[in-house]
């Protein structure tokens, strides 16, 4: 099995993803297993196979503890490890070809948290994986917003030790030299430092530049694939950038 984990900001649109990569490998007659790893989630836009709502109660878990709503997530993930084994083994029970997993909204409590990267490995166990790190059009169109996503991305490749492909969700919302402009900043370093010296100052541009001389240092910014799960446009890109990383292709933040 490969497993993909989506992880990104709230509203980055990890579960539409989910849905739209779903549909396109079912219609290229690939096999597919869905996990859903949000407990506090009402109505997804898929058919989960294996939903971690079937083991935790994310509202019972509020109202006994009194807790708010990130208080019951964490407290939710915490219970859940306890069922990670009974999820992997769902996982396995369907013999299928891919496994996509739609982590949570909260991408900070889930990441940042013991449980999440204990989950994530428990689930995959020795199975190849990596992660699908969602930059969100609406952060990631201004050159700051984009090198902001750039190291949260490579915080969370940190903490989940997993071969990680940028994604650019909803780039339907841009206009198309938006959209190439983005692309254009992970292809060429100096045209992201360019746009960067030319709209910050102070503060903002030296902690800037400094990000950008580590970035550059590790091997520059990995590429961003644009996906619009919307529209259903770049998923066939996204699918062979997949088979690259899932052969043992190389893979800038995956070699931490």
């Amino acid at each position: 099995m490969f497993w993909m984990f989506l992880i990104g900001t709230a509203g980055s649109g990890k579960s539409l993803l989910t849905s739209s990569l779903e549909k396109w490998l079912d219609s290229s007659e690939l096999s597919v297993t869905v996990v859903n790893l949000d407990p506090g989630v009402d109505d997804p836009p898929y058919t989960s196979d294996v939903d971690i709502r079937e083991h935790v109660n994310y509202g019972e878990v509020m109202s006994r503890f009194g807790l708010g709503p990130n208080g019951a997530l964490v407290a939710s993930l915490d219970i859940a490890v306890s069922h990670v084994d009974e999820m992997r083994e769902e996982v396995l029970e369907t013999e299928r070809d891919y496994v996509i997993v739609d982590c949570p909204g909260q991408m900070e409590l889930f990441a940042y948290r013991n449980s999440g990267p204990l989950i994530v490995s428990s689930l995959r166990g020795q199975d190849t994986a990596l992660s699908l790190y969602l930059l969100d059009s609406n952060i990631a169109k201004t050159p700051a917003g984009f090198l902001s996503s750039m190291l949260l991305g490579l915080s969370i490749n940190i903490r989940f030790d997993l071969p990680q492909i940028h994604v650019l969700s909803k780039p339907d919302i841009l206009l198309d030299d938006e959209v190439e402009k983005i692309v254009s900043w992970t292809e060429d370093i100096y045209k992201l430092e360019e746009e960067l010296d030319s709209s910050s100052i102070g503060l903002v541009r030296e902690y800037s530049t400094a990000i950008l001389r580590m970035l550059e240092n590790l091997g520059g910014t990995t590429d961003v694939i644009p996906v619009s799960a919307k529209n259903m446009t770049g998923i066939e890109t996204l699918y062979g950038e997949l088979q690259r990383v899932f052969s043992g292709g190389d893979n800038i933040y995956g070699e931490l």
